[in-house]
């Protein structure tokens, strides 16, 4: 604990881009009550989270990106050990200067990077696991470094999650599920004539309107999803499909060009439209008659809160968390993934059927929503904090006398005498 009598808690980030696991850290660092916590974020400069971290009142040190990929290419080994190599060389010189009381990785890869960089202290250390861990020789090799760890505690967003990440090791109570949360008064529930959004993109007022909203990539089933929506356009002729969101990784460009072509086909082009990434998802979601969410495999899915919180129902595929989010009928409902044909059959169903649209809308609004608030959310995070840096054993924070060098740059502000010291010592 710092000389304010704050629990320091430094959260690291592999990437500077934001999609699902950086708005969770968002969230994570705006519902901390200052009073009693003082965080610090640590992550790559190239990318909008550095900005949104700062804009929150945050200090936030640069890091190197850590490039790795699950794969077999000479090419692929050597980006991974070399920038991952930089990250943990980093990350052990703002550890060793800041001495937090806990360091939360939020991403599987700042797991590996914390676990490295902390080898042989004793500070608690936290992987956020955003991810389903694949069958991979690789993979084995993460669930021992985690497991051998024994200042390690493990936090999933599913159940799912947790399965995969276990494996066959006996972690026991290091691994905790904590369901993501949304701010739900960010996504209010849809009024009648609430389709002003509609008109900003071409889309006509008695349209029959299903979004997809998130990262473009392949494991999202988008390519899919357009492919069925053409095997029943003539029999939905007021369908449209909006798809909103944007490339995040690069790799994943050639899929974005597979979509885009799909979707400029003579019969879909006026009915499907690619809007990017918008800043108004609420404002889409309230629009929007149905959201579908058709992911080959999906850890969590919190659009799916953020759709239900709006009143929007929900069409989604039964793979990772999901299943531990929607009842099947009751409050959204579930096709298998990759289930091109039986995804058509369902989209066609359910827009003709309007009743049973709002009841199960209704349903998922009032029961299950509340189980993912930020609220709780934040809740469940402060206990595993209080659990694993018992306030007798926390310390007092003091600046290290030696540099971070010249791979560690940041952006602070001046509010406390560290904060101060830190920008002086790095910024000067």
């Amino acid at each position: 604990m710092n000389s304010s009598g704050r629990m320091r808690v430094l959260y690291i980030n592999h990437t500077g881009q934001v999609s699902g696991a950086e708005r969770v850290l968002l969230d994570m660092i705006k519902g901390l009550d200052r009073r009693y916590y003082e965080p610090f974020v640590a992550c790559p400069a190239d990318g909008r989270l550095t900005r949104a971290v700062t804009a929150e009142d945050v200090p936030c040190v640069e890091i190197p990106q850590v490039q790795a990929r699950f794969g077999w290419r000479l090419s692929q080994l050597w980006q991974a050990a070399r920038t991952m190599s930089q990250a943990v060389v980093a990350v052990r010189r703002t550890v060793d200067y800041l001495k937090p009381d806990i360091v939360h990785a939020n991403t599987l890869r700042a797991g590996i990077v914390v676990s490295l960089a902390t080898a042989g202290m004793s500070r608690p250390a936290i992987w956020h696991v955003h991810d389903t861990l694949p069958r991979h020789p690789f993979s084995s090799a993460i669930r021992v470094l985690a497991f051998l760890s024994r200042r390690t505690q493990i936090v999933t967003v599913s159940d799912a999650v947790a399965k995969a990440f276990r494996g066959r090791l006996p972690f026991g109570r290091k691994v905790n599920t904590i369901y993501n949360g949304t701010d739900l008064t960010q996504f209010p529930l849809k009024a009648y004539g609430d389709r002003d959004f509609r008109s900003t993109i071409g889309v006509p007022d008695n349209a029959f309107l299903v979004c997809a909203v998130g990262q473009i990539c392949a494991r999202k089933g988008l390519v899919e999803l357009v492919r069925a929506f053409q095997g029943i356009h003539q029999l939905a002729p007021t369908m449209h499909l909006v798809i909103a969101g944007k490339v995040v990784f690069e790799h994943e460009q050639e899929y974005f060009e597979t979509l885009r072509h799909v979707a400029a086909t003579p019969e879909l082009r006026d009915r499907v439209h690619l809007i990017g990434e918008i800043r108004n998802t609420s404002a889409l979601l309230r629009a929007a008659d149905l959201l579908v969410l058709n992911s080959l495999d999906e850890p969590f899915g919190l659009v799916l809160i953020e759709a239900m919180s709006s009143g929007t129902p929900v069409l989604t595929t039964r793979t990772g968390g999901i299943p531990e989010i929607v009842e099947d009928a009751r409050s959204g409902w579930l096709v298998e993934p990759g289930d091109t044909a039986g995804l058509a059959g369902r989209l066609l169903q359910l827009s003709q059927n309007r009743p049973l649209l709002d009841a199960v809308a209704m349903t998922a609004r009032l029961e299950t929503c509340p189980r993912f608030s930020s609220e709780r959310f934040r809740e469940e995070l402060k206990k595993l904090y209080e659990r694993v840096v018992p306030t007798t054993t926390r310390r007092r924070h003091a600046p290290n006398p030696h540099e971070l060098g010249p791979l560690v740059s940041c952006q602070m502000n001046a509010k406390s005498s560290t904060e101060h010291d830190f920008k002086t010592k790095f910024l000067d």
